[in-house]
């Protein structure tokens, strides 16, 4: 039976791609701008990234123990939002500073063709994150939580 997608939905996986796409994209910049001495300021947004780290952990452990209760094992969801919340971590101060360094030096970022690339790999990156966030249970050998496994 194949699936059909209404309008609404459409629109907002095609505004959940964009986001995505942009979000990696200014990533990629930000890596090279650390790696080619970064943007001046870091120290000071540093702590900016951290506090979204802290609502990361914090968001994922309530998130996942308001959802799955009981039945999820403590350590497994402490390590799950732990690595939620490093991923979060490294994104956020990755955009963060792609987005300072594109702001301070528009001539070397939107001139250059290797915008595109970044682009392209973003758009790559969101439909990887988008399939494995919807195959995880694959991964993990998880068929169900439902089942009492005690994982997540």
């Amino acid at each position: 039976m194949a699936r059909t997608l209404d309008r609404t939905v459409a629109g907002r996986l095609a505004a959940l791609v964009a986001a995505g796409t942009v979000v990696l994209t200014a990533s990629f910049v930000g890596l090279v701008a650390l790696v080619n001495g970064g943007s001046p300021g870091f120290d000071a947004r540093l702590p900016v990234y951290v506090l979204a780290m802290a609502v990361a952990f914090v968001g994922g452990l309530l998130l996942v123990e308001t959802r799955y209760g009981g039945r999820a094992d403590g350590s497994a969801t402490l390590v799950t939002t732990a690595a939620i919340a490093v991923a979060v971590f490294a994104v956020v101060s990755l955009s963060g500073e792609g987005l300072v360094y594109a702001a301070a030096n528009p001539q070397e970022v939107l001139v250059s063709r290797t915008l595109l690339y970044f682009l392209a790999a973003g758009l790559v990156g969101t439909g990887i994150a988008y399939w494995a966030l919807q195959h995880w249970r694959e991964f993990t050998g998880d068929a169900g939580v439902s089942s009492g496994s005690g994982r997540l």
